[in-house]
């Protein structure tokens, strides 16, 4: 195996990967920015830390209305 070759070619497609980037970067419109609270742009790993995690969901059974009960007494 030929370290110097496979190297070669994974800069070279590096290379090849951040035009293409860089040419579709300029077809997106750039977005507005949105005032922030606190003047500093946010911080993923800030955002990250503040969601909850660990927390079990309870999940309630619907509602059966007083319509699809008569439907289903008529149905036995």
């Amino acid at each position: 195996m030929n370290i110097r070759k496979i190297l070669i070619e994974l800069k070279a497609e590096r290379t090849r990967l951040n035009r293409a980037i860089a040419a579709l970067e300029k077809l997106v419109p750039p977005r507005k920015s949105q005032p922030s609270s606190g003047g500093r742009p946010t911080d993923m790993l800030a955002t990250a830390s503040q969601v909850k995690r660990g927390k079990v969901l309870v999940f309630r059974k619907p509602k059966i209305s007083a319509r699809a009960k008569a439907s289903k007494a008529e149905e036995a």
